[in-house]
């Protein structure tokens, strides 16, 4: 079975980091995984700059911050000789922000799935305001004389408030709005394999919760979403650090330094933790029908 599969994540939900530690894991083949490269489509240079700076613990840059960069890996199952195509888009996370918040998308993301058998959408666990209540929200508003102490036309009559505007929904929102635009026209509606990454787990790996615990917890309407889509979507829930550790951690990131780059990557799912990141794109292209 040969299997293609998407890219997806709002912005700095960690698909660049990712990128940058699976083509170290599949290029260098220093530590065994169950996927080996066997080919990828385009610029070399772009994937051993990302490397480079995620083996020397520097800020993986984002695709927004570099420019849009095209990438399909050609992957093959050591084991099962199966073979997939992780395809990388040209689109920054504010694409999909975009996409949302605007109802627009570009054509070229259209014709990437027209022959997915898969998506790895990414959502970044560093969320700090998507989980409040209304209560606790309110809370956090200034009263009348907060306001009125740093702006004297508070109690003006001609004062307006700020207008709600899309770009501040809750990430969960987003999330739900572009998985249930790939399910309508003008996409082709179809059953399709989905793994959710959830990134930058060395922040919450201590909290003792599963990668589905997490979800369900911080992102219960994007849970609710996959259960009940089960006509179009066969999901599994991964937690990853790709870095490993918090860059800012100047004692974590010594520790980690003396372990062979490939090791430092952490990853959480139904077969339990390890450190090899091509375990999500395995399920992808062995999930049944």
């Amino acid at each position: 079975m040969n299997s293609n599969f998407i890219i997806m994540g709002l912005p700095a939900s960690g698909k660049t980091t990712f990128l940058a530690a699976l083509w170290h894991l599949v290029a260098a083949d220093e530590t065994s995984c169950r996927l080996v490269l066997e080919d990828f489509k385009g610029d070399c240079s772009y994937l051993n700059r990302i490397a480079e700076a995620w083996r020397n613990f520097q800020p993986v840059p984002r695709t927004s911050q570099i420019g849009d960069m095209n990438v399909a890996i050609h992957l093959r199952n050591r084991e099962t000789d199966e073979k997939g195509i992780a395809f990388f888009p040209d689109l920054a996370g504010e694409t999909f922000d975009r996409q949302v918040e605007d109802r627009l998308f570009r054509r070229d993301f259209l014709e990437g799935f027209a022959e997915d058998d898969g998506i790895l959408f990414f959502i970044s666990s560093d969320i700090k305001e998507d989980t409040l209540s209304i209560t606790e929200f309110n809370s956090r508003l200034p009263s009348n004389s907060e306001l009125a102490d740093t702006n004297p036309n508070v109690g003006n009559s001609d004062t307006v408030a700020q207008e709600w505007e899309p770009k501040l929904l809750p990430a969960q929102v987003k999330v739900v709005q572009l998985l249930s635009d790939i399910i309508r026209p003008p996409f082709e509606s179809r059953f399709r394999r989905i793994v959710i990454l959830i990134s930058a787990w060395d922040l919450v790996r201590n909290s003792g919760i599963t990668p589905c615990d997490w979800l369900a917890i911080n992102m219960p309407l994007v849970e609710q979403f996959l259960k009940t889509n089960g006509d179009f979507f066969n999901h599994q829930i991964y937690g990853v650090s790709a870095q490993g550790v918090r860059l800012d951690d100047d004692s974590a990131v010594d520790e980690v330094a003396t372990l062979v780059a490939s090791r430092r990557i952490q990853i959480v799912g139904p077969e339990g933790e390890g450190n090899d990141l091509t375990e999500p794109l395995v399920w992808l292209m062995s999930a049944d029908e």
